[in-house]
């Protein structure tokens, strides 16, 4: 077992430290009781090899209390096992205790018979009601025994914790002290019972409560499919460079265009856990992340200042079963919109299935360098360009969006630039020595100085992170690099690594000793970025490129169309004259070369909402978005016999990506990765 290092960890106004030393995190979502605990060891290495440093995961707690007195802290419910593996992983832990934690989890995440006694007047949620703190006193010692050893204090891996979420934004009192009483209460609660940690965090968006102490955490998606409506939304202001962005789409369904901080922001660093990885569809809305809308969305937070990069979700999953009903989100129990019954897959970087998207891939090349440079990126400082205006708001194609990060007591900065607008086309820009960019930073006291970039091509839908006087060495001879028009990637091996999908003729690198130093520099494609890896320094470090996804066939899949729903199968939906499928899987000899023991069934389907069940017991779902469902068999015990259920399409919808109208299974796979 790895043992997790003593480190000291705090924050001052600006950023995180470790042992003193400025760090920006990244930070996944992953709810281990939505995920086989089988394959967490394999979920946990695949975001480190994204790039993530902390994985953040809600204890839902109608996942361990259903019903009432009735603990299950077994299988993927299993919160000592899961920290287990985190802690053998190397991975740091936030855990968001709740009690209320949304998460599109039934009631919030309450138990229905904690909901039943506020109806019947027992006690109210929420509150520092004592009966209902009774209840919360009883979850969070649960909670506690299973974190026990765990903790940060006892070299654990749990370096933060989350106290409920969007208080005072989607739900909670009114009253801003009662509010604020109620946090402070609940905090005093966990670390009695002793859940402790270096970092408490509070959600900081929409008027939430944020007392002191805590915390504040921002977020921001690039749609919001929990809207209340199916037309496509505005140009998202998520793609400007705004410090302390506070998202007013962010649970939109609860408090439509509520905004504003209960935190004075000059206290407090930038920190994000939830910009969104991807989103969940819902059942009026299938909204699709593209990779560049998730891509440019973090990088506008990174140029703004975030100096944590947290994502929700950045690993997908599926929802437990539920003893006595299901644990969706639903109309049915007073939600503005229904969700899969068991598909939590977000369309986020790592799927539901354990396969990454191309998301995933994007956002590596951004993690690799905020690993490689963040005691320089953290204390940076935020200034927008001194001689163009700002863009005039996020309809605005024309004008230049670009930020600088400086950072004075090294004299050295990045240059962030996004010329890219969810589903809008932004125009080409020119940087030049006639039409310049220019920032004014400080340089003394009192005095300022202009840092200028004049040669720039920003392509439609780039996205750009260029080095300004980057500290080097270089044969062991300190220098800078003063200005490039390639992205930094970071220094491996003494080798300075940059990507670009410039011609190699029209890249350049300015140096301080007025050398060319092409010996030091290796320029990468974008691809390669995104799939570059490097392992140790043990022999010299060895560089070397993460696989493209790539399928084979595993088999075969034998579809008949039974033209009606099985007795067994429960109507769950309200749904009339679904088209079912027997499927029978024949697979096929495992090939040496195959990556993983895994196989996974693609289904091509039309129509609303497709079932998949095994002897009548439902495995999974998913609501039609335009994709592909692929379907990982292996913690299914690679069935051979599973029934499709397909609904028909439903016109008052709306899509992002073509729907498949047609209500019928167009082709079914089974498929290796080698």
């Amino acid at each position: 077992m790895k043992n997790m290092e003593k480190e000291v960890y705090s924050y001052n106004s600006e950023y995180l430290t470790c042992n003193a030393r400025p760090i920006l995190p990244i930070m996944g979502e992953f709810h281990f009781s939505r995920y086989p605990e089988g394959e967490w060891k394999t979920a946990i290495k695949n975001m480190q090899q994204g790039g993530v440093d902390i994985v953040a995961t809600y204890v839902f707690w109608i996942h361990h209390e259903e019903a009432e007195g009735e603990w299950d802290f077994s299988g993927r419910r299993n919160l000592k096992a899961f920290l287990s593996c985190c802690q053998e992983a190397g991975m740091k832990v936030w855990l968001r205790i709740g009690p209320w934690a949304h998460g599109e989890c039934r009631n919030g995440g309450f138990p229905d018979w904690l909901v039943e006694k506020e109806k019947r007047g027992k006690l109210s949620l929420r509150t520092d009601d004592p009966q209902y703190l009774k209840y919360v006193d009883l979850f969070f010692t649960k909670i506690a025994e299973q974190a026990d050893g765990y903790m940060h204090k006892d070299d654990g891996p749990v370096i933060g914790i989350q106290i409920e979420n969007e208080y005072g934004h989607a739900g909670g009192p009114s009253d801003r002290e009662e509010g604020m009483a109620h946090m402070r209460t609940l905090r005093a609660m966990a670390e009695k019972k002793g859940l402790t940690a270096p970092y408490f965090s509070a959600t900081g968006w929409g008027g939430a409560y944020v007392p002191e102490n805590f915390l504040p955490v921002l977020g921001g998606y690039v749609d919001a499919p929990w809207a209340n409506h199916t037309h496509e939304l505005a140009a998202s202001e998520n793609f400007l460079f705004q410090p302390f962005h506070d998202d007013a789409n962010i649970a939109s369904d609860f408090a439509e265009g509520q905004s504003g901080f209960t935190f004075d922001t000059s206290k407090f660093p930038y920190l994000t856990a939830e910009l969104g990885g991807g989103l969940q569809v819902t059942a009026r809305r299938r909204t699709y992340p593209y990779p560049e809308d998730i891509e440019a969305q973090t990088i506008c937070m990174l140029g703004a200042g975030a100096n944590l990069i947290g994502y929700y979700m950045y690993h997908g999953g599926v929802n437990p079963d539920g003893q006595y009903t299901t644990l969706q989100e639903s109309k049915a129990t007073g939600y503005a919109n229904d969700l899969p019954v068991k598909s939590y897959d977000f369309q986020t970087c790592l799927r539901e299935n354990g396969l990454p998207s191309e998301s995933y891939y994007r956002l590596r090349k951004h993690h690799i360098f905020i690993k490689n440079t963040e005691e320089l990126l953290a204390p940076a400082k935020v200034y927008l360009p001194d001689n163009i205006p700002e863009p005039m708001g996020a309809e605005d194609m024309e004008t230049l969006r670009a930020a600088f990060r400086y950072n004075k007591t090294a004299d050295c900065g990045f240059l962030f630039i996004n010329n890219h607008q969810r589903k809008r086309k932004m125009t080409e820009k020119q940087i030049t020595p006639e039409a310049p960019l220019k920032f004014a930073v400080p340089s003394g006291e009192g005095e300022k100085k202009q840092i200028i970039f004049d040669r720039l091509c920003v392509r439609t839908d780039a996205i750009l992170v260029l080095p300004y006087n980057l500290p080097v060495v270089i044969q062991g001879e300190e220098l800078r690099l003063c200005r490039t028009n390639a992205s930094f990637l970071g220094c491996f091996g003494e080798i300075y690594y940059f990507y670009t999908e410039e011609d190699p003729e029209n890249v350049y690198f300015e140096w301080s000793d007025g050398k060319d130093h092409a010996g030091a520099v290796k320029i990468l494609t974008t691809h390669d970025a995104e799939h570059f890896l490097y392992t140790g320094d043990e022999d010299g470090g060895k560089v070397s490129l993460l696989p493209d996804l790539k399928f084979t066939e595993a088999g075969e899949v034998q579809m008949k169309d039974t033209g009606q729903a099985a007795e067994s199968i429960q109507n769950v939906y309200g749904r009339t004259e679904p088209e079912v499928y027997e499927l029978t899987l024949k697979y096929g000899k495992r090939p040496a070369d195959t990556l993983t023991e895994d196989v996974w069934l693609e289904l091509d389907f039309g129509g609303d909402c497709a079932r998949l069940y095994q002897d009548g017991k439902l495995l999974d779902d998913w609501f039609s978005n335009g994709e592909l469902w692929r379907v990982a068999l292996k913690r299914y015990g690679y069935p051979t016999k599973l029934t499709l259920e397909l609904d028909p399409f439903k016109p008052d919808v709306y899509y992002d990506l073509p729907p498949k109208k047609e209500n019928r299974l167009a082709g079914a796979r089974l498929l290796w990765l080698s």
